[in-house]
Order: C-alpha cells, then sequence, then structure tokens
C-alpha cells in the first residue's frame, strides 16, 4: 500500500502504514484460531446434546424445509470448525480496522487524487451549462410575467389590434342618463305631436 504513495511518505507514516497493516493481519489470524476451536466446540456439544435425546425427539429435529432429521458427523464437524474460523476472522480483522483507522486520516489526504475521466469533466460542465440555461429561463419569466402586469394595470393591449389600448366600456351609470334622455325625448315629441293635433281640431 505505502508504494502507491510515491515518495510522498515520511518514515513517521511508513511506520503507521506498517503497524495498522500488522495488528489487521494479527487480529484475523487470533480470529480464525479463536473461530475454529469455538465453532467446533459448539458441534461438539450439540452433538452431546443430540445423542442424549431419545429416538423420537431426534427424529423430529430437522432443518427448515428438510424431510432428513439432523446428524452429527465428520462433515458437520469440519463445516463448523470452516465457518466459525471464518467468521471470527473476519469479525476481528474489521473491528481492529476500524478501531485503527483514525490513525491513517492524514495519510489518506496524502494519497488523494484529484483525477477526473474526461467523462466526469464533460458531465459536470454539462450540468453546469444546465444551471446557467435554468437561471436565463427564469429570468425571461419573471421579466414577461411583469411585461404583462404592467400592461394589464396601465390599461394597454397585449397586442396591437386595437392601438395598443383597451376600448373604454359604458358603465351602468352612462347607459342610465342615455336612457332617460330618451325618455324625455320621447316625452317632448308625444307632447309635441299632442299639442299640434289639438291645434288642428
Amino acid at each position: 500500500m505505502s508504494r502507491s504513495f510515491g515518495d510522498n511518505l515520511s518514515k513517521e507514516d511508513v511506520k503507521t502504514l506498517a503497524d495498522v497493516r500488522r495488528d489487521v493481519w494479527t487480529a484475523g489470524f487470533k480470529g480464525l484460531g479463536y473461530g475454529s476451536v469455538g465453532g467446533y466446540t459448539l458441534h461438539t456439544a450439540a452433538r452431546l446434546i443430540h445423542n442424549s435425546l431419545s429416538d423420537a425427539a431426534k427424529g423430529k429435529l430437522r432443518f427448515p424445509g428438510s424431510d432428513k432429521p439432523i446428524r452429527f458427523n465428520r462433515n458437520t464437524a469440519f463445516f463448523s470448525f470452516m465457518a466459525g474460523g471464518a467468521l471470527s476472522s473476519f469479525l476481528l480483522a474489521t473491528t481492529t480496522g476500524k478501531n485503527e483507522v483514525h490513525q491513517m486520516h492524514d495519510i489518506f489526504e496524502i494519497g488523494k487524487n484529484e483525477y477526473k475521466t474526461p467523462y466526469q469533466k464533460h458531465y459536470e460542465n454539462a450540468k453546469l451549462n444546465d444551471e446557467e440555461t435554468e437561471d436565463m429561463r427564469n429570468k425571461r419569466r419573471l421579466s414577461r410575467r411583469k411585461t404583462v402586469s404592467k400592461r394589464l394595470t396601465e390599461g394597454q393591449g397585449l397586442s396591437d389590434s386595437h392601438s395598443g389600448t383597451w376600448i373604454q366600456e359604458r358603465t351602468v351609470s352612462e347607459d342610465e342618463q342615455r336612457r332617460s334622455a330618451r325618455r324625455v325625448s320621447m316625452a317632448k315629441r308625444l307632447d309635441e305631436s299632442k299639442g299640434h293635433n289639438k291645434s288642428r281640431d
């Protein structure tokens, strides 16, 4: 592992790497020994308990999904020995590595590589361009909304179909005034026509 850093490591860093590596390997071998012995011991204890049971009870003990009863022989003993050693070795080595990883933070910073593939660079550039394009779209959208609201509040139309201004609609009061004026004019005409008819008679 230290070769991958080139000549950037000091003597203290190289010693730290060697110590951590040695501790992980030592813990793995200890776990292998303890787990193997523990697995075989558990298998022996289970076999003794199984032998002390009656034949009817032995026949009822089965693995899930199997019709054959459980039997303890050389194969199961070897499996227990190997499985216990592998599991314990993995657990002890992993635990030791996690407990001592704090000693290697400075070394990780030395070996950090900032290299990026062409695809990663292209992806980051495209992402930045997309963000800039989205900002421009948002600005244009806001400017359009301001323009539309301004035209609506100032009474200007959205097109040039009627000179860019809204046609002023007559209000209710104006309609009533015109109706009353018509009524008055019609009443005057009726009075005049009645007076003219009387003069003839």
